[in-house]
């Protein structure tokens, strides 16, 4: 076919290109060791965390800065000239450039699982095949994204300006730099519109929580409708010459190809729970997924709500405390029900109503005190978590001895159960893991009823 000579054509000639080779290859190794090194500090968990936006990042270059620019690049030098005359169209010239721009992005994909495994020990606990899809699925539709900048600019200074406003709203807002659960909540709730938001997120599930990729249908839909569109308006608005020119009208109507983004995001707010997910996949960070650890945990739970004496206990072993407004008229309670998560028979139910506060925002908040001094270490703790659609923030505050390992986990919880974990930052031994510590448990938001379901919750 046409456009696959054409495609092994383009990466013949990238192949002869020292500067093309390294900036596919080779750069994409210095984000990795970066990202693993500098931020996630060698630790192999951490690595794992951290590989999905190294990917996501590495696509979004190949996408806007590789085949975008190189798309301009070929009208402005004349290039495209010499296909006019052939029996091709340009779809085959759209198609080929993408073909290519995937064959090229798959060896430095591998080349980032090689270092990541053998030089910072990053477990393999994913399927090669979901990875795969992923990548495919991404760069089909950042690919999309390039092709359809590198359409409507005129020139390439005006495709630089293009790809620069796309590239760095999505660097910095998506979870490629910082992760998403330390964004303000505002910026979370803007990140569901972000393509590369969805790539990420989905990236970290799979390799570090092992789920499936059907549990993130909506997002890949999204990435592989948008994708459908970008690479449909570049073919649409293609030229061949430089001197020919697109009213702003065209340009304006390729901004349909953001509408998947734009509906995915309402359903994700307005249905979904990615704001949990997120938080429950960064609390696994330095953990792993958990599972291994729970098992010699098992009998030492922080708050037994099994325990027959666990109802009448609660008032003594929790505080609780509501806005000091006079104005406010919160009301908070805890009560035990029945079942709990994970098979258990029991969980603690923390609930109540928030009223409006004139001084202040309106919040409730549950204290527990407890002493991990038998623990060889503590590193923090794990609990199992539901809600409703208020904020729940979750406080390890230390004793005085050790006032700089205070941990804080801030989660919209879902209506299910999900198991997260607060870590420390590292092993706590000595004085600062003998002392009480105490577990905050607070819901804000909205004037309304609230509820926050807690089960076994214990110590890391």
């Amino acid at each position: 076919m046409a456009f696959v000579r054409i495609a092994l054509l383009t990466i013949r000639l990238v192949m002869r290109t020292k500067v093309a080779l390294f900036f596919t290859f080779f750069f994409p190794v210095v984000f990795l060791f970066v990202y693993a090194g500098l931020f996630a500090h060698g630790d192999p968990n951490a690595v794992l965390y951290m590989f999905g936006p190294v990917v996501t990042l590495n696509i979004m270059g190949s996408g806007f800065w590789g085949l975008g620019l190189q798309a301009v690049m070929q009208r402005e030098r004349g290039s495209l000239r010499r296909y006019r005359l052939a029996p091709i169209g340009p779809g085959t010239i759209v198609c080929s450039n993408l073909l290519a721009n995937y064959l090229l992005g798959l060896p430095a994909i591998g080349l980032l699982v090689f270092f990541a495994h053998f030089v910072f020990h990053m477990p393999l606990k994913f399927s090669v095949l979901s990875l795969l899809i992923l990548v495919t699925v991404g760069t089909f539709a950042f690919s999309g994204f390039g092709l359809t900048i590198a359409s409507i600019a005129n020139t390439m200074q005006e495709a630089q300006v293009y790809n620069n406003l796309a590239w760095l709203t999505l660097l910095f807002l998506s979870g490629t730099t910082v992760p998403l659960p330390q964004l303000p909540g505002w910026v979370q709730r803007i990140a569901t519109f972000l393509p590369a938001t969805y790539l990420v997120s989905a990236f970290q599930s799979v390799m570090l929580r092992g789920q499936s990729l059907s549990e993130h249908w909506p997002e890949l839909l999204a990435l592989c409708v948008s994708g459908t569109f970008g690479l449909l308006f570049a073919w649409k608005l293609f030229r061949w010459e430089k001197e020919e020119r697109i009213p702003p009208r065209r340009k304006a109507i390729s901004l349909v190809f953001v509408i998947p983004f734009v509906l995915t995001g309402l359903w994700m707010n307005t249905h979904g729970n990615p704001t949990a997910s997120w938080a429950t996949t960064y609390s696994l960070m330095g953990r792993g997924t958990g599972d291994s650890d729970s098992g010699s945990q098992e009998g030492n739970t922080l708050e037994d709500s099994e325990n027959p004496q666990a109802s009448e206990d609660l008032t003594k072993r929790w505080q609780v405390t509501v806005s000091t407004d006079p104005a406010s008229q919160s009301l908070a309670e805890l009560t035990l029900i029945s079942p709990g998560a994970d098979g258990t028979g029991h969980a603690l139910r923390f609930s109540g109503r928030l009223s409006p506060s004139s001084n202040e925002p309106s919040s409730a908040s549950a204290r527990f005190e407890f002493a991990p001094g038998e623990q060889k270490g503590f590193h923090g703790i794990q609990l199992w978590i539901r809600g409703d659609a208020h904020v729940a923030t979750i406080r390890l505050i230390p004793p005085k001895a050790a006032p700089d390992v205070r941990s804080e986990l801030r989660l919209v919880p879902s209506s299910s159960w999900d198991k997260v974990q607060i870590p420390v930052g590292g092993m706590v031994q000595g004085e600062a893991g003998e002392g009480s510590w105490t577990l905050e448990i607070m819901v804000s938001g909205p004037p309304g009823e609230f509820f926050l379901e807690l089960d076994e919750i214990r110590p890391l």
